[in-house]
């Protein structure tokens, strides 16, 4: 028999039920906190994405404006690897001032690099992250460090038909290759095979002179005689083509 003012409900049916209620206040909550980051976040990414469609420099007034929604949307919702890339690329873009100082490109660069790592940690098969961490390095002029090579083969290994990626690893290989690592020389061939298939007018726009074709096809040459575990050889073979078509090989 129950009692007055008792609930007649076991107690492990009462604990469920609070258990329950506090995960959904929980999730109201941080559905708000995120609903809320997005206010912030989205118009900041809109509009830096138009200005880069335009190729038009951001004011410095237009750039703390951004900067300052992309930090609220960040401390609502903290690990959101987009808006950390946007706020890496944010900082990113600050690199391509010619006014800047050492210290000022020291700091920006810094930043960018923490940024973009922090969203690979999040998203550690996203190949935009990856490829513009190895443009920042590049920028930076740290193309003989392992991080470096690091960012350009997991650009190339995660983004392997993707336009943007591709041609942004092909054109710092390229431009960085007696610094590059055996691996990252690598990454950068497979890449270059690819393109040959995907936008062979990029490529031949990036890789412009006989003197560039020759020493990519003098690597490619004793890559194709083995046979490595993960396959890669076999990915040269348009490559090894086009080398032999302009007598390069």
């Amino acid at each position: 028999m129950s009692r007055p003012g008792k609930s007649s409900r076991p107690p492990c049916i009462r604990v469920s039920a609070a258990l329950f209620a506090l995960a959904l206040a929980y999730a109201l909550s941080l559905a708000a906190r995120n609903g809320l980051a997005d206010l912030y976040a989205e118009p900041a990414k809109n509009f830096l994405q138009e200005k880069r469609d335009a190729d038009l420099a951001l004011t410095d007034t237009e750039w703390q404006a951004i900067h300052a929604n992309l930090r609220r949307a960040l401390g609502l919702e903290p690990h959101n690897p987009v808006t950390l890339t946007e706020l890496g690329r944010l900082h990113r873009i600050q690199l391509e001032s010619d006014t800047l100082d050492r210290t000022a490109i020291e700091r920006h660069g810094k930043l960018a690099i923490d940024y973009y790592e922090q969203a690979a940690r999040l998203r550690p098969a996203w190949p935009w992250v990856w490829s513009n961490l190895a443009l920042v390095r590049y920028e930076l002029y740290q193309e003989a460090s392992d991080a470096y090579h690091r960012a350009l083969i997991r650009a190339a290994r995660f983004g392997p038909w993707e336009d943007h990626v591709q041609s942004l690893v092909v054109e710092l290989g390229v431009d960085t290759w007696a610094s590059l690592s055996p691996g990252a020389q690598l990454a950068a061939l497979v890449t270059i095979d690819r393109a040959l298939e995907r936008q062979p007018a990029a490529l031949d726009a990036i890789v412009d002179s006989g003197a560039g074709w020759q020493e990519l096809c003098r690597a490619a040459a004793p890559v194709a005689m083995v046979s490595p575990p993960d396959g890669k050889a076999d990915e040269l073979r348009r490559l090894q083509w086009h080398c032999a078509e302009r007598g390069l090989n």
